[in-house]
């Protein structure tokens, strides 16, 4: 018998982000794998219970209080008091844990998305202090779980970490990605969903679209949490002359998102860097028409599926790529069931509940 427990300090219910739809679909379909002696604990700030999860037998819930005054640092006194009062269990969080005695008493994974803070693209003007704090941080977890090889090329890279301690875990598609695509009028040109946050490169796409030559003006929608750069971008696309962008913050659920892939002619996604890009996945598994930027990650998650451009040459050869995939959006657009099949969440979980019971 094993249990396990899954944490997230950053994990909330009411927000749509990469991080929260693998929290919650992953330890849904995890909680289908387990036997009925084995049990989950789920891990998460107050008032921030899954809704997904909240109905599941054999699911408890332990809800850390937000605390006024050093919020992270009492978090981790009350996980590390969990930590020596239970017994054995694998251990699953996606924040940076302390290191300590009763943490290693667990079998521990911590999940990397990514380790931006180790780019130019870190969030934090504390490059050389975050990369310090989370190279000693990773190094003394007993095991890292990434979102994709490329993630995990880069940790051993930049943290010495050994090759088998480190798991791959892809991100996944909710299974409602899956239903078959209502016939809707694909109404808008150019779809991008990001952060609004220099690595994501909105500006690479508005040079693009300045140099846009089409008869008809393009109706373009940007979805995404501003990070410090979204009025700029604002700023600028306010010059464009042919092309119309609508800004939405976010989007209210996963139905709604996918109402938006399914009315796209095409996906653009022109990020400089990522851990995985789970936007390109959904909006493959939407039939979208996809062109995205030729980095290492996109190539191994999306294969031969996209049109890749250069981010490093002349916004032009993008403008080309648009004006040329707008014509014919439709060509050659087939269905992509077979290649969306690797990321369904079920057989991401049971990757995970297989590989612990086998070193168990």
């Amino acid at each position: 018998m094993m249990n396990y427990l899954f944490c997230s300090l950053y994990y909330k219910k009411d927000i749509i982000t990469g991080a929260n739809k693998r929290f919650e679909n992953f330890i849904f379909h995890f909680a289908k794998l387990i036997s009925s002696d084995e049990k989950i604990i789920v891990v998460v700030k107050r008032g921030n219970i899954p809704i997904k999860l909240a109905k599941l037998k054999n699911i408890s819930f332990l809800e850390i209080p937000k605390f006024d005054f050093l919020d992270r640092f009492q978090s981790y006194i009350h996980l590390r008091r969990l930590f020596s009062e239970s017994q054995r269990m694998v251990v699953v969080s996606d924040f940076m844990p302390i290191p300590c005695k009763s943490l290693l008493r667990h079998n521990h994974y911590q999940l990397i998305h990514d380790i931006r803070n180790f780019t130019i693209y870190q969030r934090l003007n504390l490059l050389n202090t975050a990369h310090k704090i989370q190279k000693y941080q990773w190094k003394a977890s007993q095991n890292i779980m990434t979102v994709s090889n490329f993630s995990k090329s880069q940790i051993i890279k930049e943290c010495a970490i050994e090759d088998e301690n480190i798991f791959v875990s892809y991100n996944g598609l909710d299974d409602i990605y899956y239903n078959k695509a209502a016939n809707k009028k694909r109404d808008i040109d150019i779809t991008y969903i990001a952060t609004f946050e220099k690595r994501k490169n909105h500006k690479f796409l508005i040079d693009a679209l300045s140099h846009y030559s089409g008869e008809n003006q393009l109706n373009v929608l940007f979805i995404g949490q501003d990070l410090g750069l979204k009025d700029n971008i604002k700023k600028i696309s306010n010059r464009l002359e042919k092309v119309n962008i609508v800004f939405e913050d976010s989007i209210d659920s996963e139905k709604q998102i996918i109402d938006v892939y399914d009315r796209t002619k095409l996906f653009i996604y022109p990020s400089l860097y990522e851990g995985f890009g789970m936007p390109l996945i959904e909006a493959i598994s939407r039939n979208c028409k996809i062109i995205c930027s030729d980095i290492p990650v996109f190539r191994e998650i999306a294969k031969d599926i996209p049109e890749y451009f250069n981010p490093n040459e002349s916004p032009i050869i993008l403008t080309k790529k648009i004006e040329k995939a707008l014509i014919n959006y439709k060509q050659n657009l087939s269905s992509n069931v077979n290649f969306i099949d690797k990321f369904r969440w079920r057989r991401i979980a049971e990757k995970f509940y297989l590989y612990v019971k086998n070193q168990n």
